[in-house]
């Protein structure tokens, strides 16, 4: 059966000035393009009725990308890692480990509102420096259990009755499919049960090291897909995006003295994003050869997840990777 594709979207300025703030707009391009609707990503809440229905078929989660300290509540540990408890709680939208869950919350049920059918949620946990280094001294163990219990709190009280997917992504002590392990320990910690993958192909490619030729990293992620054969049922979606970076991965990845620079931690934040922006690119792939991936695969979703500047980058990234699908897609 085909997959239904989809590009990804986002409540953005950036982006909804490419439409003049015009849902039906975008629903226009979406369908001229030849594509079945979008994964959106709700930086600020939309208002739902002026969304085309059916326009929105999965909603990407926030990504909190530090959430231990908030977890625990460790006063000292957030105003080491913030500087001051005011900017923790302008990050968290709040005080306490309350405040992600009522993001997670209202996003779930927004996510119902808009008819999804599924939801991305990042198990991860990643300090600024490990951004860098990549030296995690915790496990994939404890993250994830700490991440089902937030996503399993936020659910259950929310009206989403959809999909959760389980995003991988590379840094070590997360959810990175090195080990089919990883995501049966989440089937362990979630009495949810719509539980599922979304496979980003880009974060595998960095997970294995990061690749400079797209024949090598297509290579690896048959190679990838064969060895996560026994979770293929699990795997409902996959963000289809390259990244060549492996150049930049092997100079960077744990540099002696590389740390976030920046006064202020939204500097030191405003750097680690630009470094993670050059790991991973989002950039379309170009061979037909990544036809196998998705046969192997057999996803029912197919995200084209691409960052671009403006509405010409985003148009060439587009037709570059449906032409590599052309005859699949």
């Amino acid at each position: 059966m085909r997959p239904q594709f989809l590009l990804n979207f986002s409540t953005h300025e950036r982006d909804l000035s490419l439409f003049s703030h015009d849902w039906s707009r975008v629903r226009e391009f979406v369908e001229m393009e030849g594509f079945d609707g979008i994964e959106l990503y709700p930086v600020a809440t939309p208002r739902v009725e002026s969304i085309p229905e059916g326009l929105v078929k999965g909603v990407h989660l926030r990504f909190f990308i530090m959430l231990r300290p908030i977890w625990t509540e460790d006063v000292e540990a957030l105003k080491e890692t913030f500087g001051s408890l005011e900017d923790a709680k302008r990050f968290y939208g709040g005080e306490g480990v309350k405040a992600i869950i009522k993001t997670y919350r209202r996003q779930l049920d927004l996510a119902q509102a808009l008819g999804a059918s599924y939801v991305v949620y990042h198990p991860t946990d990643v300090a600024l420096e490990n951004v860098f280094d990549w030296a995690m001294d915790y496990s994939w163990e404890d993250t994830i259990r700490m991440c089902c219990e937030i996503i399993q709190e936020a659910v259950s009280k929310s009206s989403f009755t959809g999909y959760i997917l389980f995003e991988n992504l590379w840094w070590p002590g997360g959810f990175t499919l090195e080990s089919l392990e990883e995501y049966e320990f989440i089937r362990e910690n979630m009495s949810y049960e719509r539980c599922g993958i979304v496979l980003d192909t880009g974060h595998l490619l960095l997970q294995g090291g990061g690749f400079d030729m797209e024949k090598d990293a297509i290579s690896y992620l048959l190679k990838r897909a064969s060895e996560l054969s026994e979770i293929r049922a699990s795997i409902i979606a996959t963000h289809l995006t390259c990244t060549l970076s492996g150049e930049y991965v092997r100079r960077t990845r744990g540099q002696k003295g590389l740390r976030p620079r920046g006064e202020t931690f939204w500097e030191r934040l405003a750097h680690a994003r630009t470094h993670v922006l050059k790991l991973d690119r989002h950039d379309p792939f170009t061979d037909g050869a990544i036809k196998g991936f998705l046969k192997s695969i057999d996803p029912k979703y197919v995200i084209f997840e691409f960052r671009y500047k403006d509405m010409a980058m985003w148009r060439q990234k587009i037709l570059s990777q449906k032409n590599a699908l052309k005859g699949f897609m």
